[in-house]
């Protein structure tokens, strides 16, 4: 049986978890909501709130603009991500292989 892939990347609109092969996009979509995942409650809680706070990200006023973080905030977010995707990763177990992106999901 083939893996399901997903990549764990931050997009401005709130997802953060993607399918990458058809397998995945076959059962779970492309832009993957975490309700729909084989997750703990409180991690679908954790990564909705990942979510939420990476909107700050952006400052919605002058897009185009530097974001509104600091190098401080930037760092901080990553670390609570990449414990958040080892979460993921473990909870979701062998039938999927899920790629860490969220440091391309800020600029440092």
């Amino acid at each position: 049986m083939e893996k399901y892939q997903l990549r764990f990347y931050f997009e401005h609109g709130g997802i953060c978890i993607w399918g990458m092969n058809d397998s995945a996009k076959e059962k779970y979509g492309y832009a993957i909501e975490t309700s729909v995942l084989p997750i703990s409650d409180s991690l679908k809680v954790e990564l909705n709130l990942l979510e939420e706070d990476y909107a700050t990200y952006l400052d919605w006023d002058d897009p185009a603009g530097p974001s509104l973080w600091s190098e401080e905030k930037k760092n901080s977010f990553l670390n609570v991500a990449n414990r958040a995707y080892e979460k993921l990763k473990n909870e979701l177990g062998l039938e999927f292989e899920v790629l860490n992106e969220a440091y391309n999901s800020v600029e440092i």
